[in-house]
């Protein structure tokens, strides 16, 4: 098998362990697992499954000197709260309509870049952000009432301004350290600062056996996946495998849809479709400047 076809699969198959771990947190939703809790205990179980992979793959667990008190604070302050933000916007909106509006955080990733010239403007990066606001625009117009409330779409799009600040200064932060030691890291910095707020707040009292069992396995296939997009980014690059991670949308809508019976409006189909084309376009925009700029 060729590098190249390597990393397909093992993007589709990051693909759809994403596309799952949303399903299961509005499982987790709907049996009543508050915020704090729900995040903390999932990313208590992914840094130990990456931890896991370091230590098989004979990687050091700690990571680099000097970059390891900032792993864990990116977690526990900026990852940590777009998790939350995520998870709280399921309560007031369809999986269909909070994973829309929460990618468009390549977009948003987009913009900053090119506000802070770390990017040049093309008419390839204006037009993926004029689509990816217009599919925002047609989420929201034809969510509102109806799949989602306002106060939802403000936790999504505020979840998805968070995790865009994560992807703009974690290589700053922590540059040498390998991905995988890092999610890891950054994972338990989640951790701890959730279960932290979760305890004294009495969020840890009382789970059903289903919600546990949930939980261990939404964590467990948050590590797995974390560890599969890294494989697929070293294989792929990160421009393709920006589009083909955005398809873990479509995974979460059809298997909400089919699972959990929640509605899918053919104004968010149109809207998603905008958002996933805008996608693409940023990373084609991306690709192309990386051939022009020299290295």
């Amino acid at each position: 098998m060729s590098t190249h076809t390597r990393g397909l699969t093992i993007g589709f198959i990051t693909v759809l362990l994403f596309g799952a771990t949303v399903i299961l947190q509005a499982f987790l939703v709907e049996e009543d697992v508050k915020p704090f809790a729900a995040v903390g205990i999932r990313y208590l179980v992914a840094g130990i499954v990456c931890l896991v992979i370091v230590v098989i793959t004979r990687q050091s667990v700690l990571p680099h000197k000097g970059e390891r008190i900032p792993a864990v604070l990116l977690g526990a302050f900026v990852y940590g709260l777009q998790a939350v933000l995520f998870y709280s916007a399921l309560n007031y909106g369809t999986v269909a309509s909070v994973s829309l509006l929460f990618y468009t955080y390549p977009v948003i990733v987009l913009l900053a870049s090119l506000a802070l010239g770390i990017r040049r403007w093309s008419w390839i990066s204006g037009g993926s952000a004029g689509l990816c606001v217009l599919g925002a625009a047609l989420v929201v117009a034809t969510g509102r009432a109806v799949t989602i409330e306002p106060i939802g779409i403000a936790l999504a799009l505020g979840s998805a301004c968070f995790v865009a600040g994560f992807l703009l200064v974690n290589k700053r932060l922590v540059p040498q350290t390998p991905a995988i030691v890092a999610a890891a890291w950054v994972s338990f910095g989640v951790a701890a600062s959730t279960l932290l707020i979760a305890f004294p707040l009495g969020e840890l009292e009382s789970f059903s056996a289903r919600a546990w069992l949930a939980l261990i396995i939404s964590g467990a296939l948050t590590g797995l996946a974390t560890a599969g997009m890294y494989v697929m980014l070293a294989a792929l690059g990160p421009a393709p495998s920006s589009v083909l991670l955005s398809l873990q949308t479509v995974v979460a809508i059809v298997g909400s849809a089919l699972l959990l019976g929640q509605p899918v409006l053919a104004g968010q189909i149109i809207g998603g479709i905008a958002i996933l084309v805008a996608i693409a376009l940023g990373a084609l925009g991306v690709r192309r400047e990386s051939a022009i700029i020299p290295r």
